[in-house]
């Protein structure tokens, strides 16, 4: 292993420490809810937000919320949590854990850094790129809808597959979780496309919930990783196949790739 190789995989090996510990304060110091994973893209998740976890500032807040994270003009990034927040769910049953709360919080400062659009208070943490350096231009505009449209349609496939998997409809108090997390995107599908996506991968994944939702949620994260990198705006994601293996990527963003790369903020 060459001498950047090394730093590299120390640099990697330090963040996924600061993330752990992170998640302990976020808890409350309370065992993880969701055991460890070698899935791919709950691995790929979680390294994302480790990856995240240095540039944020953490401040306990008891208000009785979980976390929330906040954008700011003038320093880094806050994510507020309180420690003693009640009402994680134990692993494997429908809720917001722990975990998926710092993985949903850490997904909106990853966008907030990535994506490629004009300097706005509005846009902070905006899940897409934005054309040209105006905010207020029409192009802007339309194309921003435009995402939006898209991320809600994409979310609306979602809630189509719950009513197909029977691994969600046969056990309690899932149909009504993922229904909440769908209405959740749609409130503000700007923000949340990809912090809900990572969150629920994790969640599902924790109670064993491998079929068509599952399978819709990971269309709609590695379609938006392809999109990071090649730029271009959010493809709209049709019904993903219940008999496609969850262990491998279920989207391809081709029409990312055939849009070039986005401007340079």
């Amino acid at each position: 292993m060459g001498k950047k190789d090394k730093q590299h995989s120390e640099s990697i090996k330090m963040s996924r420490l600061k993330y752990e510990q992170r998640r302990r304060e976020v808890s409350g110091g309370r065992a993880p809810s969701d055991p460890s994973s070698s899935d791919s893209e709950t691995s790929r998740i979680r390294d994302t937000a480790a990856q995240n976890v240095g540039g944020v500032q953490f401040q306990q807040q008891d208000d009785g919320q979980s976390a929330r994270w906040g954008a700011s003009q003038s320093g880094p990034s806050t994510i507020t949590y309180d420690p003693t927040y009640p009402y994680y769910p134990q692993s494997g049953t429908p809720g917001y854990t722990a975990q998926a709360t710092l993985d949903h919080e850490l997904h909106h400062e990853d966008a907030n850094n990535v994506y490629q659009h004009p300097v706005d208070r509005d846009l902070y943490g905006a899940n897409f790129h934005l054309p040209g350096t105006d905010a207020e231009a029409p192009e802007l505009r339309d194309s921003y809808s435009r995402q939006a449209d898209t991320i809600s349609a994409n979310w609306d496939e979602v809630r189509s597959a719950s009513t197909r998997d029977a691994s969600i409809q046969n056990n309690p108090g899932w149909p009504e979780y993922v229904e909440r997390r769908v209405d959740y995107v749609h409130s503000s599908p700007n923000q949340h496309n990809e912090s809900v996506a990572a969150e629920m991968i994790g969640t599902l994944n924790s109670a064993g919930l491998q079929g068509p939702v599952n399978n819709q949620v990971r269309a709609i994260y590695n379609e938006a990783s392809a999109r990071r990198v090649t730029g271009g705006e959010v493809a709209r994601i049709g019904p993903v196949d219940s008999a496609t293996s969850t262990r491998t990527s279920a989207f391809t963003n081709t029409e990312a790739k055939s849009k070039g790369p986005a401007p340079t903020k």
